[in-house]
């Protein structure tokens, strides 16, 4: 189990700092508007399909990798709580981990995969969710990262 939470520990820092970058090169496109997203060529268009792509592929990775593992390690059975529990248990072992905004950011990330808009209204829309959301999905990683590393879990 050590193992695999470092892994993904080590894959959530390095998706973090790829979407910090992703995000920087962004900004200046936000918010989106319907009218601009429709005339933009491939460059920015594939950016926004990537941030919004790496959004939901570090909630995932922290919520089924790191904070099962975090939990467990902790001595605690993960498999027995549900989500909102889980998510109840990480912010009691982490200081700044915030569990309502987490279940909040699974909201966005669940469109994000579950809705496939081919209007440009419902793609700025779902943009400017990640977007708006971005900052405090990378704060709540690094919450679970700096209380794996704070624990003697991950180096």
């Amino acid at each position: 189990m050590l193992a695999a939470t470092l892994e993904a520990a080590e894959a959530a820092i390095t998706v973090s700092d790829h979407l910090t970058r992703l995000s920087g090169r962004m900004a200046p496109h936000f918010p989106l508007e319907p009218g601009t997203l429709a005339a933009w060529d491939d460059d920015p268009r594939e950016r926004l399909h990537a941030l919004l792509r790496l959004f939901e592929q570090l909630y995932d990775l922290t919520w089924r990798r790191l904070m099962r593992g975090l939990l467990l390690l902790s001595g605690e059975d993960p498999a027995s709580l549900s989500a909102n529990n889980l998510f109840r248990r990480v912010e009691a072992l982490s200081g700044s981990f915030d569990a309502d905004r987490w279940m909040a950011l699974g909201i966005t990330r669940n469109r994000l995969v579950h809705e496939y808009p081919f209007n440009a209204a419902l793609q700025a829309r779902n943009g400017n969710d990640a977007w708006r959301d971005l900052p405090d999905l990378l704060a709540n990683v690094r919450s679970v990262v700096d209380t794996l590393r704070a624990e003697g879990f991950v180096a």
